[in-house]
């Protein structure tokens, strides 16, 4: 199937008359099913799609246009206590479950989940670079918690904090033996 360029789909379409709104709906979720179905995933089409639709229709008319090209996971909505506009913001990344997970655990807003996922995938470093980056930041944000004062500690607590940092000082142990093994691996190999 042809997509047609969202150009031509916008002259086409500004120009109908009083039935447009039907015309306009059927075409657009063709489009956008073409657009699924194309090599690249059609992400930036669908995008294009989408912000008509968003502009054009009322409410709940880009979850309606999601669930009809196919483009909606119901189990995957029903997994996570995100908004729509979250799975709307990885919508493209192959990683989108990833970034949901992450968004519901730190319960990140739309344009942290955006912002961050796009860095991520801009242009990602080797993964050694990055695991450094991630435990330097989880080491800053630790350190920043060691210093916040007893009424912000106490209603973490009660937010569930304190389980987190069992669950991260198990890992992190974990990872250290790990690590020293692998170290230890690499100067016998050196030797």
């Amino acid at each position: 199937m042809r997509v047609m360029q969202i150009d031509d789909f916008l002259e086409l379409t500004e120009g109908s008359g009083s039935d447009a709104r039907s015309y306009d709906w059927a075409r657009l979720v063709k489009e956008g099913r073409a657009a699924r179905k194309a090599a690249d995933g059609g992400s930036w089409r669908i995008g294009d799609l989408a912000a008509l639709v968003e502009h054009r229709y009322a409410s709940g008319a880009l979850k309606r246009f999601a669930d009809e090209i196919g483009e909606y996971d119901e189990t995957m909505r029903q997994r996570f206590s995100l908004s729509f506009s979250h799975f709307q913001a990885v919508a493209s990344l192959d990683d989108r479950t990833t970034w949901l997970e992450r968004a519901q655990r730190g319960g990140w807003s739309v344009d942290r989940l955006a912002t961050t996922a796009r860095g991520a995938n801009a242009s990602p470093p080797a993964p050694h670079v990055a695991y450094k980056a991630s435990v330097e930041a989880v080491a800053k944000k630790v350190s920043s918690l060691n210093e916040a004062d007893d009424r912000l500690l106490a209603k973490a607590v009660r937010a569930g904090l304190a389980d987190a940092v069992e669950e991260l000082a198990t890992q992190v142990e974990r990872l250290t033996a790990r690590l020293h093994k692998a170290q230890r691996r690499s100067m016998s190999i050196a030797r």
